[in-house]
């Protein structure tokens, strides 16, 4: 399954095999220094590519739908790109799984010197001791750290005014320097900043122990609410009822253990606070579109210089 359209700047390509699909890339006008594509196809088994961004270039990928796990190489560290996830890219050649289902996403690419502040201030970095600058891929979840961001970046390319391009390079700007600042996690589980007190101890007491049973009324007097206020209060500050954000915590506290150590997955489940294996299984596959072996299997180098 290979990309349609003109000849990109940045390689992506599927091996589908017999499968039927196409990956559609249509590129949007209106920009000079910054090239934007609309990125879409439905796979119908979880199939392996490459993502090539040439030295000098950076790259943008804002995953609206679909899951995508991304390697340096064959035995590279696995970064998990869940839905509503943003990914910066530098200069890098990646291996990517593509998760059954439909995918949607938008590929921002630039040269480096379009961004020569970025640039250099990601290069000054380079080499400092435990730095996270050193590595070519940063991924984190739209919600809620990039919202702000995202609303800004979408009101710019609908505008498509003489104003679109620096607007977008302006959240560039913002949405890069945060990434390489933190840490890739997956994050089923991201939470607002500036929730109460209560409320945030509550959430990161769940955190530590997703393995408990976590009573509504229980996690209700903890924070000081009467159950039925507690569920309106908690939604409307976190975007998640509670119970799904604890089923969030296990999922993610999970799919960490499956991603980094060899445990049995009837194990994993266990130690997260899963009933049973299946329940492990059907919450992967709810949140991520993939069953837990799938993110165990490593795949082959589809390019040469890949492994």
């Amino acid at each position: 399954m290979r990309a349609e359209g003109n000849e990109p700047h940045i390689d992506l390509n599927f091996d589908c095999g017999t499968t039927p699909g196409t990956l559609k890339r249509v590129e949007v006008s209106g920009m000079t220094y910054l090239r934007l594509e609309h990125i879409t196809g439905t796979v119908t088994r979880t199939s392996t590519g490459y993502l090539v961004v040439p030295t000098g270039m950076c790259a943008l990928c804002i995953n609206l739908k679909g899951t995508l796990i991304v390697r340096s190489g064959v035995q590279g560290k696995l970064v998990l790109v869940p839905p509503r996830s943003i990914t910066f890219v530098r200069g890098a050649k990646l291996i990517v799984q593509a998760a059954r289902g439909e995918h949607l996403s938008q590929l921002l690419s630039w040269e480096g010197r379009v961004t020569p502040l970025l640039d250099n201030w990601i290069a000054g970095r380079i080499g400092r001791p435990n730095s996270l600058f050193a590595r070519s891929v940063a991924c984190k979840p739209i919600d809620p750290h990039f919202k702000g961001a995202i609303a800004r970046y979408d009101h710019a390319i609908t505008q498509a005014n003489e104003t679109m391009e620096p607007s977008v390079v302006s959240v560039v700007y913002e949405i890069a320097s945060r990434l390489m600042t933190s840490t890739d996690q997956v994050q089923l589980a991201a939470v607002p900043s500036d929730l109460p007190d209560t409320i945030r101890d509550l959430i990161a007491r769940v955190r530590q122990n997703p393995a408990h049973g976590w009573p509504l009324r229980d996690a209700a007097d903890a924070a000081g609410y009467s159950p039925f206020h507690f569920s309106r209060v908690f939604k409307n500050l976190v975007g998640y009822g509670f119970h799904e954000y604890v089923d969030r915590c296990r999922t993610e506290a999970a799919v960490d253990l499956l991603c980094t150590t060899d445990q049995a997955v009837d194990l994993v489940a266990s130690t997260c606070g899963f009933g049973t294996t299946q329940g492990l299984r059907e919450s992967v596959k709810e949140y991520l579109g993939l069953v837990p072996s799938e993110l165990r299997t490593i795949p082959e180098a589809p390019i040469n210089g890949l492994d």
